[in-house]
């Protein structure tokens, strides 16, 4: 019996620059992930703060220096902070706020992998002699895409903080990249493991890692075990090793003994909490996209849709849970998962917007390469302009400065009452850092 082979979609190129179900990439396009890591690393160093950024970071940044018991949130973030104290760079606060800017590098690294696939969907039919230099538009609007993720606000605000989101980004964009080879090819056994894995390992992470992942991971293997592929029958063991593995670090980072319940506490259902309207969060995420990136991105979609139906309509399905997500009222602060929502939704949006870039440059004829960088050079900037100034003030100085007026008025061997949650994460820093070990935390009586 020969083997089913499974025909590429109606854009490959004969001789093109080829790849396989997880999409390895040959020729030029295999440079683009590593070079936008390489530059958004740089962008987003090169406006780090010179300390905290943000007072609702001194706690984060306090878990990643001691076993504290609420540290079982983010675990991931927060070990990689913890061994990012090892580096020779700056002071706590820098070394953590670093190790947030690589997990974004890395995510902006992902957008721009899946916005080369979205624009390699839009290849014509293979014909005689396309050559690789016939499709240089499509490398030239994936990194536009992608360096347009990394210049959003709120992308760029969870690169220059110490948020767990960055890494919560990172492992949803893994998780797309995943499922979209999946989708085209139900047989491709390497993506169904790596999206089994960052499901299992989302346990517990956040609230938004789980919903968007587990029902595409089950409705995908019954899909699979219907058509009768195998993966199916080992996926559910690399969920368990990997729910395993983040059973294991939520320990690791927390003092707090092991409980299921903890490693559900993550997983919240969407309707649980009361929502705001979604019209304004959808108009910021086409405010931070820009005018033109927006447009794009409609033209994208639709063709998308055309070309391939269910990988588009997933794509968007996840874009509108991610607006859901993001327009939800939570109590308290803000949680890492609300946060990585809404830079979730703008990577995939901006994934569409290359895709249609590539579907107009690809009319202009031979103009095409140079249509398609003077598409998305604007494509670039238009997210710069929404709040550029804001982008590289370093307001991270005020809070170190709280801090230290602070410890300054503290009396000697005095019990803190901090008052608010922001004060409680900048003296629990203070004691993790070893400035004045003679103070302890205490709480408001009331006295």
């Amino acid at each position: 019996m020969t083997r089913q082979t499974h025909a590429e979609p109606a854009g490959s190129a004969g001789s093109g620059a080829s790849r396989d179900g997880m999409g390895t990439l040959r020729g030029f396009p295999a440079q683009i992930p590593p070079v936008l890591f390489g530059v958004a690393l740089v962008l987003f160093a090169s406006a780090m703060p010179l300390g905290l950024s943000r007072i609702d970071g001194a706690a984060q940044v306090a878990d990643a220096l001691e076993l504290g018991t609420g540290a079982s949130r983010g675990f991931f973030a927060v070990l990689a902070m913890r061994l990012g104290q090892y580096l020779p760079l700056g002071d706590t606060p820098t070394r953590a706020t670093f190790v947030s800017a690589v997990f974004c590098a890395l995510a902006v690294a992902l957008a721009g992998r899946l916005a080369l696939r979205a624009c390699m969907l839009l290849r014509p039919p293979a014909n005689a002699r396309q050559e690789e230099r016939h499709f240089a538009h499509e490398p030239i609007a994936a990194m536009g895409a992608a360096l347009a993720v990394a210049f959003t606000l709120t992308t760029f605000e969870l690169g220059v903080t110490a948020p767990t989101a960055a890494a919560t980004l990172a492992l949803l964009l893994g998780a797309v990249l995943a499922g979209f080879a999946l989708l085209r090819d139900y047989a491709r056994a390497d993506a169904a493991y790596v999206l089994a894995a960052l499901a299992g390992f989302s346990a517990g992470v956040d609230s938004v890692a789980g919903p968007l992942l587990w029902p595409l991971l089950l409705g995908l293997s019954i899909w699979a075990l219907r058509k009768r592929a195998r993966w199916p029958l080992m996926a559910p063991l690399c969920f368990g090793a990997a729910w395993g593995a983040s059973a294991l670090a939520a320990v690791a980072v927390s003092s707090s003994p092991l409980s299921l319940g903890e490693l559900l506490a993550g997983i919240q259902p969407l309707g649980v909490h009361s929502r705001g309207p979604l019209w304004p969060v959808l108009v910021e995420l086409a405010d931070e996209v820009g005018v033109i990136g927006s447009l794009l991105a409609v033209i994208g979609a639709l063709t998308l849709v055309a070309r391939s139906t269910l990988l588009a309509s997933w794509l968007v399905l996840t874009v509108v849970l991610s607006l859901l997500f993001a327009a939800s009222s939570l109590p308290g602060p803000v949680p890492a998962s609300t946060r990585s929502a809404l830079p979730l939704a703008a990577a995939i949006l901006c994934a569409f917007a290359g895709a249609g870039l590539v579907h107009i440059a690809s009319r202009l004829g031979r103009a095409r390469a140079a249509g398609a960088f003077a598409l998305a050079a604007i494509l670039v900037a238009s997210p710069a302009l929404d709040g550029g100034a804001r982008r590289w003030a370093h307001r991270g100085i005020f809070p170190m400065h709280l801090l230290d007026r602070a410890l300054a008025r503290a009396p000697i061997r005095h019990v803190v009452c901090p008052g608010t949650p922001e004060m409680e994460g900048l003296f629990r820093l203070a004691k993790a850092q070893g400035l004045r070990p003679d103070l302890d935390l205490g709480r408001c009586d009331g006295r």
